[in-house]
């Protein structure tokens, strides 16, 4: 497999540390948080690693380099205007030729991907979503199923519990063919674009329900539990 790393967001509501530190290089413990998700991914023998790039990009770029010192190799794209979540496969979409992972660049996790890709393989839809059980439906997207874990419908942020409790983790497995359905132009969302156009094509997204942690460090109060646990 292959992982996309997203790392072009501002970081808006960790200001004032991002202002001159992007999110992904604010240090988790003795290591800056992309770190432990690169570290993460190798456990799972994925070295082959594309990270797109916007608020301080080159920064991120500096400090990682070709990914060499982490026995991975890293293609960068850096988005002059923002593409949106999933208009920034479109600058890898020649080389994700094979099953990909997708990690948002401000989560910490060690999530075991080794069954996430067995359910994949063996449901064999083009793409799988991480969903978690939310008490908070109104600041997550909310993923509907039928019985057999098969997406039926995805309801963006703010929700209620109308359409089920199960929020998009935001951690994707996606084969190739999910590039199919992928809008050419302007930016472009998971929830909002790619997945509902897939399904509205007729083809088959599955949903993976997990209660390990994806902690997102987004926040002051989430970053300092991060911070806490890694002291």
């Amino acid at each position: 497999m292959k992982a996309v790393i997203l790392c072009a967001g501002e970081g808006e509501r960790l200001r004032p540390l991002t202002l001159t530190t992007p999110k992904p290089l604010l240090p988790i413990g003795n290591k800056p948080l992309i770190e432990h998700t690169i570290e993460w991914l190798a456990r799972y023998d994925i070295h082959d690693l594309y990270i797109n790039l916007h608020h301080l990009g080159e920064v991120i770029e500096a400090h990682l380099g070709d990914g060499n010192k982490y026995g991975a190799h890293i293609t960068y794209s850096h988005e002059k205007k923002l593409q949106g979540t999933a208009g920034a496969l479109r600058a890898f979409s020649d080389r994700l030729d094979e099953p990909f992972v997708v990690v948002y660049g401000d989560i910490l996790t060690q999530f075991d991907l080794g069954k996430l890709e067995a359910f994949h393989r063996a449901h064999g839809g083009i793409g799988t979503l991480v969903v978690q059980r939310t008490d908070r439906p109104h600041d997550c997207d909310i993923v509907e199923i039928d019985t057999d874990n098969r997406v039926v419908g995805l309801h963006h942020a703010p929700g209620d519990f109308s359409h089920g409790n199960l929020g998009n983790a935001a951690l994707y497995l996606l084969e190739p063919e999910i590039l199919e359905f992928l809008p050419q132009r302007g930016a472009a969302d998971f929830v909002v674009d790619l997945f509902p156009q897939a399904l509205a094509e007729g083809r088959a997204l599955y949903a993976y329900e997990s209660d390990e942690e994806l902690l997102d460090i987004g926040t002051h109060e989430r970053y300092k539990e991060a911070q806490r646990r890694y002291a």
